[in-house]
């Protein structure tokens, strides 16, 4: 659920299950706002791979996204702009192998729109600094299974 002011930055979701064991492949985005429309913002964008384009699709009420989730799927939440609730029921499937053929890891991982600069450089070195902490340390974000 989803206020007004609340957004979210271009994002790549992690990549495998708290435990390290499955690959997260398809995110499922179902819409339950009712009579919900583009100037109430909120609405989600799935984006080029430099990050420079982004597809906007109404968060429309009884809406389903299906959404592939890999290295490149960036994808964020325009900033919401009515008081009213942007609400999405989001669900996550996963598979056992990698779809790239070899292990690979990465934490969720942020950056800026293609006019914030700033937010650009700083989600490189956070997404740099969080991905070589979580692999290192084996340490996550609160869960007790994360990376173990």
């Amino acid at each position: 659920m989803m206020f007004g002011g609340d957004f979210l930055n271009p994002h790549i979701d992690n990549s495998h299950d708290a435990n390290r064991e499955k690959c997260r492949r398809l995110n499922l985005l179902f819409y339950v706002s009712p009579d919900w429309k583009l100037e109430n913002g909120g609405n989600f964008e799935l984006w080029d791979n430099k990050v420079a384009f982004p597809k906007t699709i109404i968060s429309k009420f009884n809406r389903l996204v299906v959404m592939e989730t890999n290295k490149q799927s960036f994808h964020s939440v325009c900033p919401v702009l009515t008081s009213k609730p942007r609400c999405c029921i989001s669900n996550y499937y996963f598979q056992k192998n990698s779809p790239y053929g070899k292990e690979y890891f990465h934490v969720t991982s942020f950056t800026g729109r293609p006019n914030e600069a700033v937010k650009r450089v700083f989600g490189k070195i956070d997404n740099l600094a969080r991905n070589i902490i979580s692999r290192n340390l084996k340490i996550g974000r609160g869960k007790n299974k994360m990376n173990k």
